[in-house]
């Protein structure tokens, strides 16, 4: 679909969002919606969520054909070396997945064996070492790669807003951490020594060191007939791929949110749980509904007419986050992070869904539709995020789960090793007349700074 298409879609939302609101706007304050207000809000709502897939659907496949249509960047070496080489690469992969090994001749096995295009550090040919070899499977051709990266992306909803560290082996990574926000300036005069630590007065910056591993991620065994294999009408190899990317990506996803950091990765809410409820304003961590930070919902506008009532006992019993709920939790996060410009807000639909129905006092919707192309929806001047694999609010006194704010890039990083492997299976299904393949690649996630995250918690009351 062209641009004008995703522009026409996002016309089309702002036209059901206006009638959305113009429902809620009807109802006398403290009342709620009759029966058929509500099942005409709620056919709106169901349009909403649909044209937003429909928008999200085409953005991500002009990003994937834009992604296609890019160029490997050249390593040290020309272009046409670069480009020759990456397609004997691709063609002796394709043959090898295709055929196996005994199809492939000695100069396919050795442009197989040498890798390509995945290290930064190319050798004068323009090939890059780090294949295992047949017996534990071949990297990925770049484009493959690529295509893998863009799934992961798409899957895991948090990851493109993480730091990605990409390295070229797979050894135990130190990672350091500092806390600057103690270490300040100071005047000087002429009988002042300064100090020797991190500021004119001497303080040291303490730095601390977490470690970054390399854990591996498997796809599974997807398994593909040899008549289909054989079948040179069908793409068997982007099929699998695709497959491959998918299933990793899944996986990737969920771990970046709930990953216990033990052989795992540490997901960002695991890292949140972890550190607890704020000190004060700007110190990250979980948001506690309306105690962590002293913000009363008189001062911050609510109108729950619509959500059973203004009591945070009411707020508990039905899952909701309030308008002084997502104020608190902009508060819970440094306002260096929040002037960078990466600030968003991640949440799954079922949260979504219930966002797009509070407003303030004066009936102005928390939620802002985007009507340009490429342009997200915002909550209170900062982007939405939708990533299934946020946990739900909670109706559980002290638990964490529903929102997410905050910068990702600082507040976790990600660890990948450059290149995915795919293994072929030959003689395990034969006697089914199938091969399987199997892909992996090898990651890992750690917090870096929790002062540029918050985590929605309901109260205790």
């Amino acid at each position: 679909m062209s641009y004008l298409s995703v522009k026409e879609l996002k016309e089309q939302r702002q036209r059901v969002w206006d009638g959305m609101e113009a429902i809620l706007a009807g109802v006398p304050e403290g009342a709620g919606l009759d029966d058929s207000k509500r099942s005409e809000f709620d056919a709106r709502e169901a349009e909403f969520d649909q044209l937003t897939k429909d928008i999200d659907r085409v953005e991500k496949h002009e990003a994937r054909s834009k992604a296609r249509d890019d160029v490997a960047e050249t390593r040290g070496v020309s272009r046409d070396e670069h480009d020759s080489a990456e397609k004997r690469y691709e063609k002796a992969y394709v043959n090898w997945f295709k055929r196996g090994i005994g199809s492939l001749t000695e100069e396919q096995r050795g442009t197989l064996d040498s890798g390509h295009g995945l290290s930064t550090a190319p050798n004068s040919a323009g090939i890059s070492a780090g294949s295992t070899g047949y017996n534990g499977g071949y990297l990925v051709p770049q484009g493959f790669w690529h295509n893998l990266q863009i799934a992961l992306k798409e899957y895991g909803g948090v990851l493109e807003y993480c730091n990605i560290l990409q390295t070229d082996t797979g050894n135990p990574m130190p990672w350091p951490t500092v806390d600057p926000t103690g270490v300040v300036g100071a005047y000087i005069t002429e009988q002042n020594q300064l100090g020797f630590g991190g500021d004119s007065g001497g303080t040291d910056y303490q730095f601390g060191q977490g470690m970054l591993n390399a854990w591996t991620i498997v796809s599974g065994v997807i398994l593909a007939s040899l008549q289909l294999i054989e079948d040179s009408a069908f793409d068997v190899d982007g099929f699998v791929s695709d497959r491959i990317g998918e299933a990793i990506g899944r996986k990737v996803a969920a771990e970046l949110h709930s990953g216990s950091g033990t052989s795992a990765f540490l997901g960002v809410e695991t890292a949140l749980v972890a550190k607890g409820v704020g000190s004060g304003y700007g110190t990250g961590g979980l948001y506690k509904s309306g105690t962590s930070i002293n913000h009363a919902a008189t001062a911050g506008g609510n109108a729950y007419a619509l959500q059973f009532g203004t009591t945070a006992t009411a707020k508990l019993a039905n899952g909701l986050i309030g308008f002084d709920d997502i104020e608190g939790m902009k508060i819970t996060v440094d306002p260096a992070y929040r002037k960078s410009g990466r600030c968003v807000w991640v949440m799954n639909d079922a949260t979504g869904a219930m966002l797009r129905t509070i407003t303030d006092a004066y009936g102005h919707p928390l939620w802002q539709p985007s009507v340009q192309p490429g342009t997200p929806d915002m909550i209170s001047g900062f982007p939405v995020v939708i990533d299934q694999n946020t946990s739900s609010v909670s109706t559980t006194a002290s638990t964490a789960g529903g929102l997410l704010f905050g910068d990702f890039k600082t507040a976790m990083v990600v660890r990948q090793v450059n290149g995915a492997h795919t293994m072929r299976l030959t003689e395990r299904y034969a006697d089914y007349l199938q091969v399987g393949f199997l892909g992996y690649v090898r990651m890992d996630a750690r917090s870096n700074d929790l002062r540029a995250a918050a985590y929605y918690s309901t109260n205790a009351t």
